[in-house]
């Protein structure tokens, strides 16, 4: 038995798990980027930003995801 009334709130719950995984990436991607301009260490603080955005990202996907399982 599924926990959605509508295909439309499947719909939802996939743009939102993209759209946090997106946002996640980014943000590590972009803090990383201005600290390593700041410290001039560039771009290793850019590709420590991006690991951690896409940790966070998948771990924001599993705690949106395991409400509906």
């Amino acid at each position: 038995m599924s926990k959605f009334k509508s295909p439309w709130q499947m719909i939802g719950l996939v743009s939102l798990i993209g759209a946090d995984m997106a946002i996640c990436v980014v943000s590590g991607v972009l803090l990383g980027q201005y600290i390593d301009n700041w410290i001039g260490t560039t771009p290793w603080l850019m590709l420590v930003g991006l690991l951690i955005g896409m940790g966070l990202g998948v771990y924001t996907v599993y705690r949106i995801v395991r409400a509906y399982l």
